[in-house]
């Protein structure tokens, strides 16, 4: 079994002898499948790996700018910033008269 650059290209797996009648498991049902066939004859798979590879760049983009160090500073920030908001709203709701009708 030997696998070239060429039929790497052309998306054709190496024949791995005699195949299943029916293919049980995962793993058979995946070496059986003809990757070749189905994106030159299903364009939505094919257009979703399109769409994928054009996508990936802009994920990754996001992805660091929100996991920057700016950003979580910035998050953490505003989280200390709402608990606090909140626990005045808690602290001072009997003081106001919120409760005094009960």
């Amino acid at each position: 079994m030997r696998v070239t650059p060429r039929s790497l290209l052309r998306f054709v797996s190496p024949k791995q002898g005699q195949p299943m009648a029916y293919p049980y498991t995962f793993s058979a049902k995946w070496s059986q499948w003809n990757i070749g066939y189905e994106f030159r004859n299903n364009y939505s798979f094919r257009y979703t790996l399109y769409g994928m590879a054009i996508v990936f760049p802009f994920i990754c983009y996001i992805n660091s700018v929100v996991n920057s160090p700016a950003a979580k500073a910035a998050y953490k920030k505003a989280k200390i910033a709402e608990s606090e908001k909140h626990h005045d709203e808690q602290r001072w709701a009997d003081i106001s008269g919120r409760y005094a009708k009960r």
